[in-house]
């Protein structure tokens, strides 16, 4: 496997509805399962204020992270978003792809970035504290899952660039 990270470019657009889709069937519980449009992920390209890196291995990608800039006297900051298709994780690949943004963020003049993750996603928090990311605080009790029967904390985590 030899994974480039790079930018998103329109041509990635198709591949990368196919890897939401595939998050959504897999239930994974990250904000790109609600993406079904090409159109909206275009708009993510338009947008000065949103920056998408993906983990490129030919044509196929295996990972997109989406960083999403503050806007007015918040344009120091982005949250981001990521998420890796099924059959790559375990492979260090969210951790390389955030390192990869992370550096180029701090070119584009971002300051700050922050994480919210799930208190049940133990991959993703120990992928963003090998990352330097700080825990900042949390959401108690942001929702109910049902199939485990108890309730779930969003947790804040950030980094100084």
């Amino acid at each position: 496997m030899s994974v480039r990270f790079r930018e998103l470019k329109e041509k990635d657009i198709p591949k990368v509805i196919s890897m939401f889709s595939n998050l959504s069937k897999e239930r994974a519980e990250v904000s790109f399962v609600e993406i079904a449009s090409m159109e909206e992920i275009r708009d993510w390209i338009r947008n000065p204020d949103t920056f998408v890196y993906v983990a490129a291995d030919g044509d196929l990608i295996s990972a997109v992270l989406r960083a999403k800039r503050g806007k007015g006297n918040k344009q120091h900051s982005c949250n981001l978003t990521v998420a890796v298709d099924y059959s790559f994780r375990g492979n260090s690949i969210a951790k390389e792809l955030t390192d990869y943004a992370l550096e180029s963020l701090k070119e584009k003049g971002i300051k700050i970035i922050r994480a919210y993750i799930y208190s049940n996603n133990k991959s993703s928090i120990n992928t963003i504290l090998s990352c330097g990311f700080t825990f900042a605080g949390n959401v108690h009790m942001h929702h109910y899952d049902e199939k485990t029967g108890t309730y779930i904390d969003d947790l804040i985590f950030h980094k100084l660039l």
